[in-house]
Parts: C-alpha cells; structure tokens; sequence
C-alpha cells in the first residue's frame, strides 16, 4: 500500500501546479540559482529553500502555488473544493483534489483505518475540526459513553461518487487533516523539481520534505521539538535529511480539558472508540518518503502508542521514527528506530 501511495503522489507530480503560471525566474547561469521562499500559508508557516542551475522558479510561484493548493484543499476556506464536497456540494475536481481523495483512501488502507477521514463527525463533537461543535460540558457529558458511541456510529467511509462529466460528491464529509498538509509539501517539492530544482529544502508548519544537498555540500537539517506546553521551542534532536520527508504528531499543545474532571484529552482520537487515545507518546516523528505518508503515519503512531508503532517500524524497514515518551519519573526519552534495528 505505500508503493501504493506514492504512485498516487509521482503520478500527480507532473499535472500539478505546473498550469498554474509561468515562472519567470532568472534565465540559466554557470552558477547555481538560489531561491528562498517563507511566509504564512494554510494557518501556519513555510520556509521554503531550493537551488539549481536553471531554476525556474520564484517566489511568487510559491505563493501562488500554495494559494491554488489553498482553494482545492482548503478546510478553512468555505468556498474551496473540500469545503464545497463536506457541505454536500458536488464539484468538478482539480487534479489536487482528484490526488487528494485518493491518497485519503490509500492511507486509511495502510493505516487499517487508525488514520480514518470519515472520522469527521467525533473530530468536530471533540472540537478538533474546523467550525466545530464542541461536546456540551455544564454537567460533563464530554466523558459520556452514550453520546460518544451515538456519534461514532456515523462514521463511514463512502468512497466518493462520480458524477456526469467528471463530477464528483462526496456521500459523507471527510477530515484530512492528518496528511493534508504533508500532501501540499509533496507537491510543491515536486513542482520545485519540474522547473530546474536539483535541491530543496520545503517545510509547511513542521511538516517537510527534502531532496539533494545544498551547493556547499551540507545536508538539510530539521530539528524536533521537545514536547513542552509552554510553548518554549526548545529542542530534542536535530537531524539531517536527505531526499526524505519527516512529519511530528503531538498532543501537549492541542487538547480539550474536561471542565469537572480536568482530564485532559488529546487532539489524536481513536477511530475504534470514538475518544482520545491514551497514549504514552509525547510525540512521534515519522521519516520516509512523502511527506502525506509521514504526516499520516506520525498520527497513527500517536494512537498506537509506542510499544505498537515500534512493532509496525520493525514491518516496515522503509521508515524510521523518532518517538518521545517520559518515563515514572516524568523525564523525556526518546526513542530512535535508526539506531535500534
């Protein structure tokens, strides 16, 4: 199924963005090309790097591709496609949406549904969606069985459904949240690589992908957070990465406190359940080669837990992962499959 995947992403490289505009970038030189790209895109940052020479490319284009991923895929934009398709709608979809539909189906596959898209109804009652709903809480009922199992009978997943000419519906809303935005880095890397790119560096709201070194040689590097809730952004580990994609899941910033027990729950929900997983996970970083299966696969560890996701590394020697936990005594370990196989 991961071969699976990345078909799905290869085969939209080339369609992709590429219709969007022209770039018109500097004409070929003996030297390498440098562009640098960052700003705000879908709720958060990006940095983009990326050298050639015969780039073709600017920043402009990069704003601009990430604007058209914006208006196919967008969950905050009411008029983008997933909005027009969760609202019941019926569009004629953009070769983003097209890739993204079945990359939601493919992940929901390789993860046996712990990645669930149709997961959509709990992750707005949970107030983990756009516009959500939160459960009402003035005499708890958040931890109420009944209202948590009423809702998770709505989830289903309906593959979607072709229209005349093209069109497509979608039976029941979808979430895809937990690749999207690995989904956008893996696109925009490869429009990098269609117009003259012989290394870059994409990274959107943590999630990243890289391929090639810089011209003095050095690799990219990335560094993982400590999970703190202060927000401080002190971190853990740094590493290099070279023509892989990484993507970090974790629950010590977005969660809901339940205001008569103040328990609190995590943003990473248990499709089996309809709750928050209890996890001994701080975070997960997952590292293999989209970004979209990264971003996925760093969520399903997050629900798996790290005894679990350790036996699906050993399964699947293609990924590697960085998982941070804290031990009785509440200090961070950390977890590397590199250097544990």
């Amino acid at each position: 199924m991961i071969l699976e995947v990345n078909t799905f992403l290869k085969g939209a490289s080339g369609r992709l963005f590429l219709a969007c505009a022209a770039a018109a970038s500097a004409a070929c030189a003996p030297d390498t090309i440098e562009l640098f790209a960052e700003g705000e895109a879908q709720g958060t940052m990006f940095v983009v790097r990326a050298y050639g020479d015969s780039l073709d490319a600017t920043q402009d284009d990069i704003a601009r591709w990430l604007a058209t991923y914006n208006r196919a895929a967008s969950a905050w934009d009411p008029h983008s496609e997933l909005s027009v398709l969760n609202a019941g709608g019926e569009v004629q979809p953009s070769a983003i949406i097209s890739d993204l539909l079945l990359v939601a189906e493919a992940v929901r596959t390789a993860t046996d549904s712990v990645v669930e898209p149709a997961l959509e109804p709990v992750l707005r009652a949970w107030g983990f969606s756009v516009g959500t709903n939160v459960l009402p809480t003035a005499a708890g009922p958040v931890r109420d069985s009944a209202i948590v199992d009423s809702i998770r009978a709505l989830v289903r997943w309906e593959a979607p459904v072709r229209g005349t000419q093209g069109a497509v519906r979608l039976p029941r809303p979808i979430n895809v949240n937990a690749f999207a935005q690995g989904h956008s880095v893996d696109l925009l890397l490869d429009s990098l690589r269609a117009h003259g790119a012989t290394a870059a560096f994409v990274e959107v709201g943590g999630e990243v992908r890289a391929f090639g070194r810089k011209p003095n040689g050095d690799a990219f590097t990335v560094g993982i957070e400590k999970p703190l809730t202060s927000g401080d952004r002190n971190l853990q580990v740094t590493l290099e990465l070279e023509d892989r994609a990484l993507a970090t899941s974790g629950n010590y910033r977005k969660f809901q406190i339940d205001p008569v027990t103040g328990e609190k729950y995590g943003h990473s929900l248990n499709p089996r359940t309809g709750w928050p997983a209890r996890t001994d996970l701080l975070s997960a970083t997952l590292m293999g080669p989209t970004c979209a299966e990264a971003d996925a696969f760093a969520t399903m560890a997050m629900v798996l837990g790290l005894e679990a996701t350790k036996d699906w590394l050993a399964q699947h020697p293609e990924w590697d992962a960085i998982l941070i936990y804290s031990d009785s005594q509440g200090a961070f370990k950390v977890f590397d499959s590199r250097s544990a196989y």
